[in-house]
């Protein structure tokens, strides 16, 4: 007698849709973990989007003469948001779910040491109607920025999904002053 054997046998079907199952859930674990990527870069982009557009507004209040301006006077501020007046108005998550980060830290460290003495030593908080009015016509989240220091922090995501603080620190360095260039190039003729 000759065995027809044109079916499978149920062990081989169990077998081939485990297979397929385990294949679908790593493509499912890549997938997402591709989504969270591009969102945690996505804002990474704003942020320095964000910084673009206020060292920009910083640009100009230099070339306006709007910097230097005490707080106490009583003129309209020139920088756009709404001044932060304690440090202790931003919401920031708890310190200990920020990787250790020195300049992190440092941000965490200006809640004891927040005194102003010109208005654009302030932090000021911008929401997207704000950021609109600066050039970014798409944001979604609220920022905190400072616009002397060129500091962004994200206050509304705080974070991304990897636990890093949407944060972009200070691009003057503390210790550096401005000095005027008398240099010209009548004197480099004379060094001839």
């Amino acid at each position: 007698m000759i065995k027809n054997e044109k079916g499978i046998t149920l062990v081989s079907l169990m077998l081939t849709v485990i297979l397929m199952l385990m294949l679908a859930g790593v493509g499912i674990r890549v997938t997402f973990s591709g989504i969270k990527n591009v969102e945690n870069n996505q804002l990474k982009a704003e942020l320095g989007i964000v910084r673009q557009a206020i060292i920009e507004q910083y640009s100009l209040a230099e070339a306006t003469n709007q910097i230097k301006i005490s707080v106490t006077k009583e003129t309209v501020s020139f920088w756009r948001g709404k001044r932060i007046e304690n440090f202790s108005e931003i919401q920031l998550p708890e310190e200990s779910l920020v990787k250790e980060n020195s300049e992190v830290q440092e941000f965490y460290r200006k809640r004891n040491q927040y005194d102003c003495q010109y208005q654009e030593d302030y932090y000021y908080r911008l929401n997207p109607e704000m950021l609109s009015q600066i050039g970014i016509a798409e944001a979604k989240y609220t920022y905190i920025v400072n616009y002397k220091t060129g500091e962004v922090y994200n206050e509304t995501k705080q974070m991304t999904s990897n636990s890093n603080l949407l944060y972009l620190p200070s691009t003057v360095y503390e210790n550096h002053s401005k000095t005027e260039d008398n240099t010209s190039f009548n004197d480099w003729n004379e060094e001839k």
